[in-house]
């Protein structure tokens, strides 16, 4: 490899290096949880039977595409969902 390229990636390398350690550094903004109705609010929705059940549709249909199996055992589990939600 000539110098050149050896000194063109070593700069390319070196100011990655220097952003990474400036994306890294923590900003004063401290994150803060929000309270139940505010996260419902931003979320959607408190209905967790509809979720469930809408979950357990979207696997059972999926159970017809190319992941049929990963899809068919989600769809059996989520019916521990359901009997939790309903």
């Amino acid at each position: 490899m000539r110098t050149i390229n050896k000194k063109v990636l070593l700069c390319v390398l070196v100011l990655a290096f220097s952003l990474s350690l400036l994306s890294a550094m923590p900003n004063a903004v401290q994150a803060q949880p929000l309270s139940p109705v505010t996260e419902t609010q931003a979320v959607g929705g408190g209905d967790g039977c509809g979720r469930a059940v809408g979950l357990g549709a979207a696997l059972a249909l999926g159970a017809l595409s190319p992941c049929s199996i990963l899809c068919a055992v989600g769809a059996w589990y989520d019916l521990a969902l359901i009997a939790a939600y309903c």
